[in-house]
């Protein structure tokens, strides 16, 4: 069975915990992160999410660069490096956490989310599973021109060239 250190992240971004939400701000959308991690000196003490920002920051009505990191940030939901990648997924569904922390002992090595989980499994991915057996149902699309007609397909050799309501003449 796979470990947890076979597929966790360790390049995370790292922010201190005086830094502002600003600054993690600027860290996450430079190197394209849903997150960063939260230190104090050496030591990790938790993490700051979009879902975090979202759900913790904006309610506070002030500006990014009046908060500091460690007053909106999420405290570690902590896994074992040598952990089974099952117990991880039990362990981030149970929490209701998108991510766990992966430490061995106090050490900070990285972090494991659902999607990395997902993404690492030897299954299908969901969607394909979900179309694999059953072919689409044909979706109705009201036009936006006359809001009576639907849009319908017109296709060439198998190839959707546009979409055109049978009711006004619009197409897409």
């Amino acid at each position: 069975m796979a470990k947890v250190r076979d597929v966790m992240e360790t390049n995370v971004q790292r922010v201190d915990a005086s830094a502002t939400v600003y600054e993690a701000c600027k860290v996450m959308n430079y190197a394209g992160s849903s997150g960063v991690v939260v230190f104090n000196g050496e030591k990790a003490v938790g993490m700051l999410t979009d879902r975090r920002i979202l759900r913790r920051f904006v309610p506070l009505n002030r500006r990014p660069d009046e908060v500091t990191v460690s007053e909106v940030m999420s405290p570690f939901f902590k896994i074992e490096a040598s952990a089974s990648t099952k117990e991880a997924k039990k362990r981030l569904l149970e929490a209701a956490v998108t991510r766990l922390g992966v430490f061995e002992g106090d050490k900070f090595l990285g972090w494991i989310t659902l999607a990395g989980l997902d993404n690492k499994s030897r299954r299908a991915p969901l969607l394909g599973a979900l179309l694999r057996d059953d072919k689409a149902e044909p979706v109705e699309v009201l036009c936006p021109s006359c809001r009576s007609g639907f849009m319908e397909k017109v296709e060439t050799k198998g190839e959707v060239l546009r979409y055109q309501c049978l009711n006004c003449g619009y197409s897409l």
